[in-house]
């Protein structure tokens, strides 16, 4: 049991440290693990678009300064999830959440017609068809970037 605790207590402090928050900037907040910007700002607590709009907004958006936004592929959506927690179940460093289900940019490969999403009242993983609304959470990547794993 004790040994449970503290490697769950670790797990949360290594999380912990590869947010900062605002990093800088007033509307984002920088993933030191996976070298990327996270959006957050009012807009991603209040967002519900389709598919394709939600892919549209990313490419369009300009934060802080910064453009070349995207939707979050679903292993970089699943990093932000913190299931220590429940509504919402998101990493607490994020100010500006929208307590139900995000576009990831990865398509369910079963048919194309829908997408994967991520739920963040409790963490779980979805697909949804492309022409229902959900929340988006646009992501940028640091200027030395790595290849993202696709799910």
């Amino acid at each position: 049991m004790h040994k449970t605790i503290v490697a769950l207590s670790a797990l949360l402090l290594i999380q912990s440290n590869t947010f900062a928050s605002g990093s800088g900037k007033q509307n984002v907040v920088l993933d030191k693990k996976n070298a990327i910007y996270w959006q957050d700002t009012r807009f991603t607590e209040k967002s519900s678009e389709d598919w394709d709009d939600a892919r549209a907004y990313c490419e369009a958006l300009e934060l802080d300064g910064m453009k070349q936004w995207r939707l979050p592929t679903f292993k970089e959506l699943l990093t932000i999830v913190d299931y220590t927690r429940v509504e919402p179940a998101i990493h607490p460093v994020f100010a500006y959440v929208n307590q139900g289900t995000y576009w990831t940019s990865i398509d369910f490969s079963a048919t194309l017609s829908r997408a994967w999403t991520i739920d963040f009242r409790t963490g779980k993983t979805y697909y949804s068809y492309k022409t229902t609304n959900h929340s988006v959470r646009c992501v940028k990547d640091l200027k030395s970037t790595t290849v993202k794993d696709s799910k």
